[in-house]
């Protein structure tokens, strides 16, 4: 690259930022709408989750979200059992009989990785390597220059 190259990418470069500009500019104002949109949608759905006969399911149908995200807007239609049981089973002090018996102990898994170890040892001289080379490959090997 020269110079002249240089400058004319730099051109280039500046009537790409002059496009994008606009388009940045109309990006954020539709996201806006998007956001507003979007806000209105979830208070709709927490409106009519109040509903005494409404269900997650055909709120979400018609929200065009997941039964998952209109039982998170409208807690209320989700499953009632959930709320009610315990989050955590209630802990005893007692012991059973299956607690109390020993576990036998895990026997431990027997590997064994064999590390190849090279025929030659590795040189970091590239001469060497392409005399190897030749060597193995008797008039195979041409070297470019």
């Amino acid at each position: 690259m020269d110079a002249k190259a240089f400058t004319a990418g730099l051109t280039e470069l500046r009537a790409v930022r002059d496009e994008l500009k606009p388009l940045e500019r109309d990006l954020a104002k539709l996201q806006r709408q998007v956001d507003k949109l979007h806000e209105r949608r979830d208070k709709m759905v927490q409106t009519l989750g109040a509903f005494e006969k409404a269900t997650a399911d055909r709120l979400a149908t018609s929200a065009g979200l997941s039964v998952i995200d209109i039982v998170t807007l409208s807690p209320s239609l989700g499953p009632q059992g959930a709320s009610e049981a315990p989050a955590e089973p209630p802990v005893t002090e007692t012991v059973t009989a299956d607690q109390s018996a020993a576990q036998a102990p895990a026997e431990p898994i027997k590997e064994t990785v064999e590390v190849p170890v090279p025929a030659e040892p590795q040189t970091a001289d590239p001469a060497g390597a392409l005399a190897r080379l030749r060597a193995a490959t008797p008039g195979r090997v041409a070297v470019r220059r």
